[in-house]
């Protein structure tokens, strides 16, 4: 089955979308480990790690949370359409450590 132009452009902006996201993650943690060199903000000042948390650390964390569901969604949903399965599933293992990141944090906050 070939692909149409429409298809081709459909897996080129999932594939943006889930380098993106891994791109966000790693990002976000690396800031969040270095804040103090970069930032300024020391560990355990309430204030200040409130602030960075709230306005840069959850956004970028959603951010790629989102982008992650949108690529495991987009690929499930059109799993039978796209032929190449390298593909398929270097997507979702793109997407996967952000999902799995929020399922850590998950059950560590209710279950540990």
């Amino acid at each position: 089955m070939e692909l149409t132009q429409r298809h081709i452009k459909k897996i080129k902006w999932t594939s943006r979308m889930a380098f993106a996201s891994l791109g966000i993650l790693i990002f976000a943690l690396l800031v969040n480990e270095f804040r103090e060199p970069l930032l300024g903000i020391k560990e355990g000042y309430a204030p200040h790690n409130f602030g960075f948390n709230f306005t840069f650390f959850l956004p970028a964390m959603l951010t790629a949370l989102g982008l992650g569901l949108a690529v495991v969604g987009r690929t499930i949903k059109h799993w039978g359409i796209w032929t190449d399965l390298n593909k398929k599933w270097t997507l979702i293992g793109l997407s996967i450590p952000a999902i799995g990141f929020w399922v850590f944090i998950i059950i560590r906050m209710f279950i540990l």
